[in-house]
């Protein structure tokens, strides 16, 4: 099989670039921005923060890194490792800096029930004006029940999730969406996501014991370490945003793009294979990566819930099929598309994707980029760029996991 044009495996890196391992001459370096310092999970499994401009290897799903690249986010939860400030505790009590948290230092407190009757450490925060929806999360680690349980009260309905540490499960969710993570030294990160209305009365989200059946029913006396919450105005989970005072704080959105134009190529005729995880979707299309000559270009797209499309500026009857793509947010997986001339053809896992067939201008690819704009946030776990026109069948091979 041909050599790639370009091969970029997340490993070496320095402030504002990424190496990419082909070409070797340095032209296939990629050129990365975030405005402000991110978090990443390390390779010790700890939630690390590093410095602005600073690309992130991410170590969250493996021994092996992946390039984080997400949209900006604010976390709104002021105070975020130290719930005995900005935070109410009803029914419940919490003692602050008992134990290691997922950053490695002595920050997370120790949530201990004194009433059956909802037992929960929560805050207040604005009803938004416009119908906004909301993720909230909370790193939580077992110290003798495995039921925890998150929450919104809206000022009428009370909308929760339950988990079970021991199960590493969702055991009920009335939420839009729920999630557990499993992270280092027996913490997990839990989440919920609802859509807040302006119509409601309230905007309380809540960290509660539970007894396993009921979010609001909890047990006196069994106890959870709690630590690093987070309130973000996304349909999804992104990477930590420490707030270590009552005041919100942001991260950045990154861009990541280069331009390999010297190299040699072949007209209107690439193949693009891509390990990566989707991290969240939208209702809206967001784009993943693009690639371009600088004037036509093919775009992979994310979209509606849990779909991907593959999209060429300039293309009569786009890409592949609206919706004949589905992913999971964590779920690892390899998409190739390959053309020459008006001929597309796609892989994903090893498996073919039915297309449509475009018309119109294909690009040589010499650009590709994840740029400001409308986003969705994605680790790169391997991106190559062949300059010929591979079968289904090697398609299919190149994609198999």
């Amino acid at each position: 099989m041909a050599t790639p044009t370009l091969t970029m495996i997340p490993s070496g890196y320095k402030a504002e670039k990424v190496y990419s391992v082909l070409p070797t001459n340095g032209d296939g370096d990629f050129t990365f921005d975030r405005n402000s310092p991110g978090t990443r999970v390390n390779k010790d499994g700890l939630i690390e923060q590093v410095a602005t401009d600073v690309p992130r290897l991410d170590y969250s799903d493996g021994s092996c890194p992946s390039l984080l690249l997400e949209p900006t986010s604010t976390n709104l939860a002021g105070y975020s490792e130290d719930f005995s400030q900005g935070w109410s505790a009803g029914n419940s009590t919490v003692t602050t800096n008992q134990t290691t948290s997922p950053g490695g230092d002595l920050t997370a407190d120790k949530f201990i029930p004194t009433n059956t009757n909802q037992p929960r450490v929560e805050r207040a925060f604005t009803v938004p004006a416009t119908n906004t929806t909301f993720t909230f999360s909370v790193f939580v680690k077992k110290i003798s029940t495995p039921y925890v349980a998150i929450a919104l009260f809206d000022g009428s309905d009370n909308i929760d999730a339950i988990f079970n540490l021991d199960t590493k499960a969702v055991v009920s969710s009335s939420s839009e969406d729920a999630s557990i993570k499993e992270m280092n030294n027996g913490w997990f990160r839990i989440s919920m996501t609802q859509t807040v209305l302006s119509t409601d009365t309230d905007n309380i989200w809540k960290i509660l014991n539970s007894n396993g059946s009921s979010a609001f029913v909890g047990v006196i006396g069994e106890e959870t370490f709690i630590w690093g919450a987070q309130l973000e105005e996304l349909p999804y989970l992104s990477s930590y945003i420490p707030t270590p005072t009552n005041s919100s704080a942001s991260r950045s959105a990154e861009t990541f793009s280069n331009d390999f134009s010297s190299q040699p190529t072949v007209a209107n005729t690439n193949t693009v294979v891509l390990k990566f995880i989707p991290m969240g979707f939208s209702t809206d299309f967001y784009e993943l990566l693009r690639f371009s000559d600088g004037t036509n270009e093919i775009a992979l797209e994310g979209f509606q819930t849990n779909n991907y499309d593959v999209y060429g500026s300039g293309l009569v009857g786009g890409g592949m099929t609206a919706g004949s793509l589905s992913l999971n947010a964590g779920s690892i997986n390899t998409i190739s598309f390959s053309y020459s001339g008006t001929s597309l053809r796609f892989s994903h896992n090893g498996s073919t994707i039915a297309i449509n067939t475009p018309t119109g201008n294909l690009p040589t690819i010499t650009e590709v980029s994840h740029s400001v704009g409308g986003l969705s946030p994605i680790k790169i776990l391997d991106l190559r760029v062949y300059n010929d026109f591979k079968t289904q069948e090697e398609l299919n091979t190149l994609t198999t996991i």
